[in-house]
């Protein structure tokens, strides 16, 4: 008697975690395949957003064609939504084809598709390779301080501000990381404190760069308006690394944690633009320019006392009104005062 051969394997239909790594792979020897929660699918997954009988996979004349059944979550395919009883031909380009049934996300891997190269190991890595970002980051986080420091400060007080700045970032990049580090451990079952520390390292590089170079902007050139709304930039940075620490915490949400940042820059940006309306009737958020550089770093040409003198005449009518706006009495009851 001959030995049975194994049947041909025509397909993979994977399950995978928030990472993107396969928790569960199976084998497809014959079409149609049903997916579902009840135990005579031939995938059956324990997830309570998916039907007994979610939806079925079969090969038609055109190729496969995934189909969603009795279900009130329907089939997420590419960007498009299966609900039931609908169809939809699946792509054959020779990559992967991923499908979301309730929460749950799934990769069909086709026979003969081509493969990506092997990834070397990280332990293979080079350590320069595997630290060398960082430092850098590191490194220029810290002279862009100093820098910062010293504009600010004196020179006899600069080594004591300096040494202050230090370690005050020193605290809160551990207390940072440690705080998404704990986080991602809930949600991933991995710190990834090293990407939490790039991230920090990398906006707060950014945060000390946006702090100076708009002021330093509107002193060299004369230009106010980039003192007053820098603080723009400094939103779109803290959104930036809100969306990249996300990443590490939710990777199969990507889509939402970028509508998370989003929505984050823009409430920030809103808040203190109806803020610095609210306290002194302008969107900027100086009134002046607070911040006083080394002459030597004026680039503008200065203005003539004349010339200056004539600006200022636009301000007489406002000065004007204000001026006989009633005053606003101790207490709020409009009375005056006794004595």
């Amino acid at each position: 008697m001959g030995e049975v051969s194994a049947p041909e394997v025509l397909a993979v239909l994977e399950v995978l975690d928030r990472e993107g790594q396969v928790r569960q792979s199976h084998r497809i020897t014959a079409w149609p395949v049903r997916i579902g929660r009840a135990l005579d699918n031939d995938l059956s997954l324990p997830d309570p957003h998916v039907a007994a009988h979610h939806a079925v996979i079969d090969h038609g004349e055109s190729g496969l064609v995934l189909q969603a059944l009795q279900t009130h979550n329907g089939v997420q395919v590419g960007r498009r939504r299966l609900r039931d009883g609908e169809r939809e031909l699946l792509r054959d380009d020779g990559a992967p084809v991923e499908l979301t049934a309730g929460r749950t996300h799934l990769r069909l891997r086709r026979a003969g598709e081509a493969l990506p190269p092997e990834l070397p190991l990280a332990a293979a890595a080079t350590w320069l390779r595997r630290v060398g970002p960082t430092l850098a980051a590191g490194t220029g986080l810290a002279l862009a301080l100093a820098f910062s420091t010293w504009l600010d400060s004196d020179p006899d007080t600069f080594a004591r501000a300096l040494g202050a700045a230090a370690l005050t970032a020193v605290m809160g990049a551990a207390l940072w990381v440690a705080l998404w580090a704990l986080l991602s451990k809930t949600f991933t079952r991995q710190t990834h404190a090293d990407w939490h520390l790039k991230v920090f390292l990398l906006a707060s590089l950014a945060w000390v760069v946006i702090a100076v170079v708009p002021d330093l902007l509107a002193f060299s050139l004369s230009w106010p308006w980039a003192g007053d709304f820098g603080f723009v930039l400094g939103y779109a940075v803290g959104a930036a690394a809100l969306y990249f620490h996300l990443t590490a915490v939710e990777p199969g949400r990507l889509r939402l944690m970028r509508g998370v940042a989003v929505m984050a820059f823009i409430g920030g940006v809103g808040l203190t633009l109806w803020s610095n309306h609210q306290r002194s009737d302008r969107l900027g958020a100086e009134l002046y320019m607070s911040h006083l550089f080394p002459p030597a770093l004026r680039v503008a040409k200065p203005v003539p006392a004349d010339r200056f003198v004539e600006g200022l005449a636009a301000l007489q009518p406002v000065l004007d009104a204000k001026a006989k706006e009633a005053p606003l009495s101790d207490g709020g009851s409009g009375g005056s005062d006794e004595e």
